[in-house]
């Protein structure tokens, strides 16, 4: 079935005596063309009688190099979904104006599956042409089409209705029970879940209300409330030193224990004590009374140690002799020289990991690519490439045989791009020219379309490549665009 085409939303360039409201009927030598040659680029975008399924696509060409047609929903207006990426001439053939009037036909088997399922209200097309500057361009009709679905619970072939066979005008009156009884079974189901969320939600809240209601005593800690009380002494079991009041210096004496006595308690905001500072410098005293205790040497060792010492700093000969004799001046084994080991100094080298290297005309040996929104030149530049370092071209890639590895694409959404995610390395033009110009071939990841494959682990090493001779053999004479796929 064909679907109606209501308006003309918006029209980039029209031609007067061709205007894009030609493309809404289909009539013989009517067709919708640009304003004035020099153009590259020119846009149509249709409203569609219907919210429709596009099943499938007659187009007619009128000196296009390539038409695009996209398609968008009532809900993402602006979110064009593609649907046909074709070429119909090469730069050559529109320069040389050959095959300027052809017509394709799109069936269902060459569309996404994806996109036939999705209801459409806009269409937007699309035509390019940059080889040939001095004609006009654009297409001479196109045919949307869709699949009639009649779901009206009658059996129907064709327009013809079947005949039925007769129903039971009397049903049994067991039948009847069972439907009246199913129906009040449906109607009574009970929602065990949500009872259950609603009995632990009061639940929680009495129990919490509850909580907060009782009054609980605050622990009681009878230590800290004698120190509170200043009754130190019952705590540590210290005893006050007796002080005479006759002399001055008692006096002295007495009130600086009555300090040490009214210690001041720290705590910290969950009550616990800091202990004094007095503390730490207690184990200081104590460290250096146990130091002045050990045995300290004689007038004779200390003096004969001194003469050992003035010996070695004035003995020539320890520093000429070897480590391993002893000194007959000073009587004693010369100091150490410090000997640098080989393996120190290997370790402080910092040790560059060196590149696998391979020739520059089998860099890419293990990879299989296609291309897939490009246009010449620029595609043939990109395959020629990729072909001197050894890759080879797949034309039409298929998902089954996984042959093609890699997927030099353009932009995303394209039918290629939908074809093999998934199954290949999405990856953009960026890739084969930097390994081309660098020779060395770097991991994928990093020039992949998609942003989560592009934060991914690199499983690859970058591999150098070295000069390799030139190739007899003419790889580029054979025609690798026999289908222009997109």
């Amino acid at each position: 079935m064909i679907i109606k085409l209501a308006k003309v939303i918006s029209c980039s360039s029209e031609h007067p005596s061709y205007p894009a409201s030609n493309l809404l009927q289909y009539h013989l030598n009517s067709s919708w063309r640009c304003a004035k040659p020099g153009e590259m680029l020119a846009t149509v975008i249709f409203q569609l009688a219907e919210p429709s399924c596009i099943t499938g696509l007659d187009i007619g060409n009128y000196r296009s190099c390539v038409v695009i047609v996209t398609a968008s929903t009532s809900a993402e207006p602006d979110n064009w979904i593609p649907i046909v990426n074709h070429q119909f001439m090469t730069h050559d053939e529109a320069a040389n104006d050959k095959f300027k009037d052809q017509v394709q036909i799109f069936t269902k088997k060459d569309l996404n599956p994806e996109t036939l399922k999705i209801k459409f209200d806009r269409v937007k097309v699309t035509c390019m042409q940059s080889a040939n500057l001095k004609v006009l361009f654009g297409l001479s009709y196109i045919v949307l089409k869709t699949e009639v679905t009649v779901d009206l619970g009658l059996d129907v072939f064709g327009r013809f209705k079947l005949k039925q066979p007769e129903e039971d005008k009397y049903k049994s009156t067991v039948d009847n029970f069972k439907e009246k009884y199913l129906k009040m079974i449906d109607n009574k189901k009970t929602d065990y879940k949500g009872e259950l969320l609603t009995k632990i939600k009061e639940s929680g809240m009495n129990n919490f209300s509850k909580r907060q209601e009782e009054k609980k005593e605050p622990m009681r800690r009878p230590l800290l409330e004698k120190l509170e009380a200043g009754k130190v002494e019952e705590v540590f079991g210290t005893k006050n030193k007796e002080c005479n009041s006759s002399t001055s210096e008692n006096d002295s004496k007495c009130k600086d224990e009555k300090i040490t006595n009214n210690i001041t308690v720290k705590r910290t905001p969950f009550g616990d004590i800091v202990p004094p500072s007095s503390s730490k410098t207690n184990k200081k005293d104590t460290k250096e009374n146990v130091n002045s205790k050990k045995r300290s040497l004689s007038y004779e060792e200390s003096s004969s140690q001194e003469n050992v010492t003035k010996k070695k700093e004035d003995c020539s000969e320890c520093k000429d002799a070897s480590e391993n004799k002893i000194c007959d001046n000073c009587g004693k084994l010369p100091e150490p020289k410090s000997i640098i080991s080989p393996e120190r100094v290997t370790k402080k080298k910092a040790i560059e990991p060196q590149k696998p290297k391979k020739l520059f005309s089998k860099l890419f040996e293990d990879v299989s690519f296609s291309l897939s929104g490009y246009v010449n030149p620029q595609r043939d530049e990109i395959r020629r490439k990729a072909l001197q370092m050894g890759a080879k071209y797949i034309a039409d890639p298929n998902t089954t045989n996984k042959k093609c590895t890699h997927l030099i694409c353009a932009f995303k959404n394209t039918p290629k791009y939908q074809q093999l995610k998934g199954h290949a390395k999405i990856v953009s033009h960026t890739f084969i020219e930097d390994c081309f110009n660098k020779k060395t071939r770097f991991p994928w990841r990093r020039y992949a379309l998609d942003n989560k494959d592009r934060t991914g682990h690199e499983s690859e090493e970058e591999i150098s490549g070295s000069l390799s001779p030139p190739r007899t053999s003419n790889v580029f004479d054979e025609d690798t665009d026999s289908d222009s796929n997109y």
